[in-house]
């Protein structure tokens, strides 16, 4: 049996992470971070779901994110 989630064609492209505010505070995991893929191949991050601030990367800087994040957990 697969430990993997069923992801909905809805959801494929968005995922929405626990996240801790260093600006805001509160409680570690309190606030969220919706990360996306846009159609066009570049990642969006929208902290606190919001739309105010919007970050988005490149497919390079995706990918060196990628390779970052695989170096840093092992």
């Amino acid at each position: 049996m697969s430990t993997t989630p069923e992801w909905s064609a809805a959801r494929q492209n968005r995922i929405v992470l626990n996240a801790t505010c260093g600006v805001h505070q509160g409680p570690r995991g309190f606030a969220n971070l919706v990360v996306r893929k846009l159609p066009d191949g570049r990642i969006e991050f929208d902290p606190h779901v919001t739309g105010a601030c919007v970050v988005t990367v490149e497919i390079d800087g995706a990918r060196k994110l990628v390779e970052a994040l695989v170096r840093w957990l092992g």
